[in-house]
């Protein structure tokens, strides 16, 4: 089981400052965005996407908080090393705008201008894909939850005119390419010494937690290789990230590269030592900018 370094959320707290003290990231101990999904989550620019959003906090899940939803407008400088523009934190968006939880909007028709190969100013370098080939539009998300302010950024993934590619490749490309879907998640299962349990666990104890998807969600995909200077089939890897409000995990993040076939991955758990009740989020994302995500409440006794 390896873990998988690609990232598709950047929150940040608007209104104070914490101190780093080496807190968990998976601890939530106040209010935090876990994940923005799009839906679908690879559209040609002009085409709509629907956003959703899961914000945690310790006394468990946010359902449909107030949310100002804007597109970047603003694509990184060659100086800036962040997901996004600083600009795109300030006033540099386009407002979509505001709902309990998500929207449906259209995807700016300039995505592929600002955001992928088909730059069009000369204070600017055509953008380079992920290592899946793909280019993103940052979407922000400003909620307020639990008396702070939180800020947010989701990513659609465009489909754009691959640039430099031979007119064969082309071909394949846009006749044969599917677009990516988003991931599914079962039930959050609780296993303990091989058997899986109710939501009731003991204190101290250390349980598995598995998160299943179906088979298909990890998408065989093509992708133009560069060096090879052709396309290639590919498989999506899948990457869950966990949270909790009390106890602890082995991991952070777990799943499973292009090359595992398990449909599923595990964690284990050490379960607070005094009674309570618990709650925990999984947010699975595919390589290629997929999301999906669930909780549980579990009581320790």
């Amino acid at each position: 089981m390896r873990l998988l370094p690609v990232s598709f959320l950047v929150v940040a707290a608007i209104p104070s400052c914490k101190p780093d003290f080496g807190e968990r990231e998976s601890f939530v101990d106040r209010p935090v965005v876990l994940a923005v999904r799009m839906d679908p989550p690879e559209v040609t620019p002009g085409a709509p996407v629907t956003t959703s959003i899961l914000v945690a906090s310790p006394d468990g899940p946010i359902a449909f908080p107030p949310t100002s939803w804007a597109f970047c407008a603003s694509p990184k400088l060659l100086s800036e090393n962040g997901a996004v523009s600083v600009r795109c934190t300030r006033g540099g968006v386009a407002p979509i705008g505001d709902a309990r939880g998500g929207l449906t909007a259209p995807v700016p028709a300039d995505a592929c201008f600002l955001f992928g190969p088909e730059i069009q100013s000369t204070e600017l370098r055509p953008r380079d894909p992920d290592v899946t080939g793909g280019f993103y539009q940052p979407i922000r998300a400003t909620v307020a939850a639990g008396g702070d302010t939180l800020m947010a950024f989701g990513f659609a993934r465009i489909t754009c005119k691959l640039a430099s590619i031979p007119a064969d490749a082309a071909t394949i490309m846009g006749r044969d390419y599917a677009p990516n879907r988003n991931p599914s998640l079962l039930p959050i299962e609780v296993i303990a010494d091989g058997v899986p349990r109710e939501k009731r666990v003991p204190r101290g104890a250390r349980v598995v937690l598995r998160a299943s998807w179906s088979e298909g969600d990890a998408e065989s995909y093509l992708m133009f290789d560069v060096r090879a200077q052709a396309v290639v089939t590919r498989r999506e890897s899948l990457r869950a990230s966990w949270f909790t409000t009390a106890g602890s995990f082995e991991s952070d993040r777990t799943g499973r590269d292009e090359m595992e076939p398990e449909s599923f991955t595990e964690n284990v758990w050490t379960a607070p030592t005094e009674a309570r009740d618990v709650y925990l989020w999984v947010v699975l994302r595919d390589s290629r900018g997929g999301t999906a995500f669930a909780s549980t409440e579990l009581t320790t006794e």
